[in-house]
């Protein structure tokens, strides 16, 4: 598989890295198909480079149970892709924004449609990741934290999340 959407990377491959679906008893099940409005999702992006200016790519997407919920699962989904950089002349900003920016934006039907299919494939029939993520904005937040991290501001957590619909 070869997609060649940009004239600054090439992706070679996109593919369910792990997938992870913990319903410890049927009572849990049942109460989360019931409540799944209630669950939030969490993104977590990370890339690391290979040999042959391969870079992987992982999005990892979190169902977490909230705090009330008293029979909860616990379900993680990693989707990777893997790129080339195809743009030797990209800044070391560019090469972080087409990571953390560009490559997920481009990609993000992909993997909300992989998310909602693997849902619902676990039984989850009700289940649609619908959400959409502003990957621009986080990046920008993230920066202002990592900047008051080192001026010895406030540390207060950035996180972005949103109920399945």
């Amino acid at each position: 598989m070869t997609d060649s959407n940009n004239s600054n990377y090439e992706i070679v491959a996109k593919y369910i890295k792990d997938i992870s679906f913990e319903i410890p008893n049927p009572d849990c099940f049942v109460d989360a198909a019931r409540g799944l409005n209630e669950y939030s999702t969490k993104l977590d992006l990370n890339s690391q480079p290979y040999k042959n200016n391969l870079i992987e790519l992982n999005c990892k997407f979190l169902l977490e149970a909230p705090d009330t919920a008293q029979n909860k699962i616990h379900a993680e989904i990693c989707l990777s892709i893997i790129f080339k950089i195809i743009n030797k002349d990209l800044t070391a900003d560019q090469v972080k924004k087409l990571i953390l920016v560009t490559l997920p934006t481009e990609n993000f039907s992909f993997m909300k449609e992989m998310v909602t299919f693997l849902f619902q494939k676990s039984g989850f029939k009700g289940f649609n990741f619908n959400k959409e993520v502003d990957f621009g904005g986080l990046c920008r937040r993230r920066r202002s934290l990592d900047a008051s991290r080192r001026d010895g501001r406030s540390r207060t957590a950035c996180r972005g999340s949103a109920p399945p619909r």
